[in-house]
């Protein structure tokens, strides 16, 4: 029965966690090791009462573990790789101009998401891109709901602001060229 339960919590939350991971750690083997890392520690020690509970359980604990290799190898921190979220099929390319920004801007929201601090980066990945809820945030970050709300709010704001900047340096770069 619990080997059942694992592999459905596997096969449900594999690749949200693996982006979360790649969106964080920026390196797909860091990623990578750190998914096993947190599947592995389910199996040993998660007491599944329901599926919402493990969401948010192993989404904290993935968030712990990337904390812990920060705190183990600073110097690989700031190591950079394009997030490969799957391959886009031939039908949907397109107008290669349409293609060339996406994936520029795409390229500009990573940096800016890198420039914020962690727990701002996490609250906001696992808001914005996971679809979170306040309650799984809290869960998954040990917060009060009046937190989550501070910490999300001041984490837009910051990404607001450090994409505008970003956006206008690049723009001044681009006139100093013509």
């Amino acid at each position: 029965m619990k080997k059942y339960i694992f592999e459905e919590l596997f096969e449900q939350y594999q690749l949200p966690l693996y982006r979360y991971l790649m969106q964080m750690s920026r390196n797909r083997e860091t990623a990578e090791e750190l998914l096993q890392e947190t599947f592995y520690r389910a199996m040993v020690s998660l007491k599944v009462k329901n599926m919402y509970q493990a969401k948010a359980w192993l989404f904290k604990v993935a968030r712990n573990l990337y904390i812990d290799s920060l705190r183990k190898a600073k110097s690989e921190r700031r190591m950079v790789e394009e997030v490969k979220r799957g391959h886009i099929p031939v039908s949907d390319i397109g107008n290669p101009e349409e293609q060339l920004e996406r994936k520029t801007r795409q390229e500009e929201l990573e940096e800016v998401m890198a420039l914020l601090p962690e727990r701002m980066r996490t609250i906001l990945y696992l808001r914005e891109i996971q679809g979170f809820t306040y309650k799984e945030l809290q869960t998954a970050m040990n917060l009060s709901e009046g937190q989550v709300k501070i910490i999300l709010h001041r984490a837009r704001e910051t990404f607001r602001q450090y994409d505008l900047k970003l956006s206008g340096r690049r723009l001044g770069h681009e006139d100093e060229r013509r």
